[in-house]
């Protein structure tokens, strides 16, 4: 009787109508106790491991002041297309996005989607880190953030994740929009991603997304997001790690003004500033990582 229930239980985690077959089949040839013993074996044939095959993906909106809401409208865009193809979503947002229950779930996911303020907690006071309900550091992110093996990751609208910042006064040049972009990127090749990708126009995130979760490659992807709107500036081997390929496209400035808004110590300051040269699309992985590549 002990070896029928736990044969009974064993059976009915078997996730495919193929393998249900096989091992009906198996019971007739070689009776309850014989295929009890298979099960225990061979669990990983037709087992548990079918059942954990479904992508998961860590949505983060920091605080952003007047923009918080409309920045959580545009998060739940992206978490729709994630759901239309079967991808659960975890959502953290604003005061919810705590450090602490990200990390808990983050280590089942391939997607890391984060939205809101950059800042200049990396490495000797460069670009890095994200800001929820507490500043996280690039050290505490390495030490802490644990991704699933092969994951990507999206800043949307992150001061420096692509290059510029709403801070900049004049055109930062492309070494510096190079080494913020870098210094953002490589923390999170420590704990499990493979590939980062950083858009601040609006929603053209969505766009990159959709290409890449029909299978387009990560650069294809990159390219026909960027195509519209922005030049690439180049291309070229990562130097964390020259496996990787790194690009960042760019818009012209001179084209007149735009209102630029601010807060310093939670007072808000708008300022109509010329326009400049912005980086505002970048990648950094290998060209041909696809959707295919996550497990």
């Amino acid at each position: 009787m002990q070896c029928f229930i736990e044969t009974k239980l064993l059976y009915y985690t078997i996730g495919t109508n193929q393998a249900k077959q096989f091992y009906m089949h198996l019971f007739e040839k070689v009776g309850l106790c014989a295929l009890w013993l298979c099960l225990i074996w061979f669990p990983s044939v037709y087992g548990q491991n079918n059942n954990s095959g479904k992508l998961k993906a860590v949505l983060v909106v920091g605080h952003q002041e007047h923009l918080t809401q409309s920045s959580i409208q545009d998060m739940n865009k992206i978490a729709r297309i994630f759901s239309e193809n079967d991808i659960e979503v975890y959502k953290f947002y604003d005061k919810k996005a705590v450090w602490k229950d990200i990390v808990k779930v983050a280590k089942d996911c391939s997607f890391f989607i984060y939205s809101g303020h950059g800042s200049s907690q990396g490495k000797d006071g460069n670009a890095g880190g994200i800001c929820i309900t507490s500043v996280v550091s690039t050290k505490e992110l390495i030490s802490s953030l644990r991704l699933k093996e092969n994951a990507l990751v999206i800043f949307k609208s992150v001061c420096n994740g692509a290059g510029s910042s709403a801070g900049d006064d004049t055109d930062i040049g492309i070494e510096e929009a190079k080494k913020r972009v870098s210094h953002y990127a490589y923390p999170f090749f420590d704990v499990g991603a493979v590939a980062y990708y950083a858009n601040n126009y609006g929603n053209l995130v969505n766009k990159f997304l959709e290409d890449f979760l029909t299978g387009i490659s990560l650069k294809q992807a990159y390219l026909n997001s960027a195509k519209q709107w922005t030049d690439i500036e180049f291309e070229e081997p990562f130097s964390r790690d020259t496996t990787k390929s790194f690009s960042i496209a760019s818009s012209p400035g001179g084209r007149g003004t735009t209102t630029r808004t601010s807060y310093v110590d939670g007072v808000k300051k708008e300022e109509i500033i010329e326009s400049i040269k912005n980086y505002d699309i970048a990648y950094v992985g290998k060209s041909d990582y696809s959707i295919k590549d996550m497990d």
